[in-house]
């Protein structure tokens, strides 16, 4: 599988399970830059709706899930 494949469809199920990844810990985890990761989360996985909690660690807006946006959610953020 390519390397950038694995890394976005990891990242993604990260966040489907609550473990609110840092950018710091996703480049350390895929030996890649934090520019990298950046580039995956802010345009790879723009449609995602992934912001940073209080403490910084990335997470699913409210209302989102790998299988997409909830019913209650409106206007999805798109790229």
């Amino acid at each position: 599988m390519n390397k950038a494949l694995f890394r976005l469809i990891s990242i993604l199920s990260m966040l489907s399970k609550d473990e609110r990844p840092t950018i710091s810990s996703l480049a350390e985890e895929f030996n890649v830059s934090k520019r990298t990761i950046q580039t995956d989360i802010y345009q790879r996985l723009c449609g995602w709706d992934i912001t940073k909690d209080k403490l910084g660690r990335l997470v699913f807006r409210d209302g989102v899930n790998i299988f997409g946006v909830t019913k209650n959610l409106k206007n999805k953020r798109s790229c």
